[in-house]
């Protein structure tokens, strides 16, 4: 990460306001560890350059996240989970801590979370239809997708009064709303498997997905 601020401080110089980590938390198994860049201003040549220094580390952090410094202001009522996970789930690295003082309005969160698993669902099932029934495909929509359904649980949990930050979070879940969520359970302990199990594995989460969203309808009326 040193050698990562350092080209960025080469760069931008003054114009490089924060670099920090997230994905550090309950998400972290699924995915590398993120980045976040904060500059006084983002321009597509700023973004290029970005480029130019990721490319080195692209085995190490995934996509950075580049973002000017009122990002933060404008998105927390839009992005009310990701926001929430670069709070608990992020650190600072270098220069001013933004994301220390982020605030989410539950109503906010609350929109948030009945369009995202609404839209998500209909984009999963969407590419079952359409794309290939093959290993690579089928790895990409489970464990990709699973990203963004964690963190609806975990903030569906919090909603509740609970904030989970750990492994248990599935099955904390499980135990407050009385659900059985045994294909994602699975495919976060399991991840490489037979290619049918995998085809079966993925049946049962579409499932389970689609019972996520009556349980929110339930919590979010």
């Amino acid at each position: 990460m040193d050698e990562f601020v350092k080209m960025l401080k080469e760069a931008f110089g003054d114009r490089l306001i924060s670099v920090g980590r997230h994905n550090i938390g309950v998400t972290s198994f699924l995915n590398k560890n993120g980045v976040f860049v904060v500059l006084d201003r983002v321009s597509a040549d700023d973004l290029f350059k970005v480029k130019r220094i990721y490319v080195k580390f692209k085995k190490r952090f995934s996509t950075p996240l580049v973002v000017d410094r009122e990002f933060f202001d404008r998105s927390s009522d839009v992005f009310c989970m990701e926001m929430l996970e670069l709070k608990e789930n992020g650190e600072v690295v270098y220069g001013e801590d933004l994301i220390k003082d982020i605030e989410v309005d539950d109503e906010n969160l609350r929109r948030q979370i009945e369009y995202e698993l609404r839209s998500k669902l209909l984009i999963l099932k969407g590419a079952f239809i359409d794309l290939p029934l093959d290993r690579k495909v089928i790895d990409d929509i489970a464990y990709r997708s699973m990203y963004n359904f964690l963190l609806i649980l975990r903030n569906l949990l919090r909603l509740k009064g609970k904030l989970i930050n750990d492994a248990t979070l599935i099955e904390v879940f499980e135990e407050e709303f009385g659900i059985k969520l045994d294909a994602f359970k699975t495919l976060r302990d399991t991840p490489k498997m037979p290619f049918e199990k995998l085809l079966e594995v993925f049946k049962g989460y579409l499932e389970e997905v689609d019972g996520l969203v009556k349980i929110a309808d339930k919590i979010l009326d």
